[in-house]
């Protein structure tokens, strides 16, 4: 697939020690439990712009911009696992894809809800990677997202956000 993940990864990095300094949360503190979470709730709320589920509704088409930034919010927080698991910048992901996005956003929550090291991540980040392909997002949108919500990360900081 030739997904270059080494860049993220070291933008992701820049991100997390701007937050640590401005928050002043100290080196030592294991914030992967937090970083889980709030992955979990990125994922509940990148389901909720998909709108699959909402057979109640007449209108169930997804919100494609809104998906896209849910997804790139989830992302920061991938990557920011990664590092906290040591993964390899120059890791090579296989996207994992099932045949029906129902399937495919369960088997992603119920990884990531037990996740507690790299093995779990390897396997989310996949089926995170195969939603992305299920949902129409190309890689050079979700990397071109990705950099500008960065970018708003930083000044988030920035302002106390």
């Amino acid at each position: 697939m030739g997904l270059n993940l080494a860049t993220l990864f070291d933008m992701q990095e820049a991100l997390d020690n701007h937050i640590r300094r401005k928050q002043n949360i100290p080196a030592d503190m294991d914030l992967v439990p937090y970083l889980v979470d709030a992955l979990d709730v990125e994922i509940a709320e990148l389901q909720n712009e998909v709108r699959y589920f909402k057979f109640w509704s007449a209108d169930r088409n997804m919100r494609r911009e809104a998906a896209l930034m849910e997804y790139v919010d989830g992302l920061h927080f991938f990557l920011s696992l990664g590092l906290a698991f040591g993964i390899p910048r120059e890791f090579e992901p296989v996207p994992h894809r099932y045949d029906h996005i129902r399937k495919q956003f369960r088997s992603l929550k119920r990884y990531v809800y037990v996740m507690e090291g790299p093995m779990q991540w390897y396997i989310a980040f996949n089926l995170f990677l195969g939603l992305g392909e299920f949902l129409g997002f190309s890689w050079p949108e979700i990397v071109r997202a990705y950099m500008e919500k960065n970018q708003v990360n930083h000044k988030r900081q920035e302002a106390g956000d």
